[in-house]
């Protein structure tokens, strides 16, 4: 089942978003320990605004588990979600202005798909991806866009698979990514 992440129900999802992230995290928490970077991510996720909060996060439940989560906002709106952030890591002595660029005007951007070990290969991204699709429509978005990185081919081909397009070649944190696009009609 697939809902709305809850500010007092966060079990797994920063460990899930961590799964799918890796080293943006240090970038997003200005930490390099892992349960810093997941205690950090802890606290980004229960604010009602950033580019993690849970507000910007469906969950997938099993059982009352949360075996995977996708993350998505407004591309526009992307200096708001991320000034909360940015603050956060100059209480850190980490100054900057903005984060690299990860997407464009007007998308509904795909920031994090992830689905826990045990539960992949069982079609539970698919309907993350199908249920994100239909909340862009409903927005009345245009298209869809994520980054995949080059090093992940297996989320390449899923993504391929699903309609995204790549369109451009960005660096986030060190590492090349695609940018794909979906186009909604």
């Amino acid at each position: 089942m697939i809902k709305q992440a809850q500010k007092n129900n966060i079990t797994n999802i920063s460990t899930l978003i961590f799964d799918a992230i890796h080293n943006i995290a240090n970038t997003l928490t200005g930490e390099n320990e892992e349960n810093k970077i997941l205690e950090t991510l802890d606290f980004y996720i229960k604010m009602d605004i950033n580019r993690l909060s849970y507000n910007n996060i469906w969950v997938y439940e099993i059982e009352n588990q949360t075996v995977g989560l996708i993350l998505a906002y407004n591309s526009n709106d992307i200096e708001k979600l991320d000034a909360p952030i940015l603050e956060h890591l100059k209480t850190k002595n980490i100054f900057l202005d903005s984060f690299e660029k990860e997407s464009f005007a007007d998308e509904f951007y795909i920031d994090t798909v992830s689905v826990l070990e045990n539960f992949q290969g069982k079609g539970i991204a698919k309907e993350l991806f199908m249920f994100i699709e239909n909340k862009a429509e409903q927005l009345g978005f245009k298209k869809l866009s994520l980054l995949v990185d080059f090093e992940n081919p297996k989320a390449l081909t899923l993504y391929e698979k699903l309609g995204f397009e790549k369109n451009d070649i960005l660096k986030v944190s060190g590492s090349n990514f695609y940018h794909m696009i979906k186009k909604l009609y």
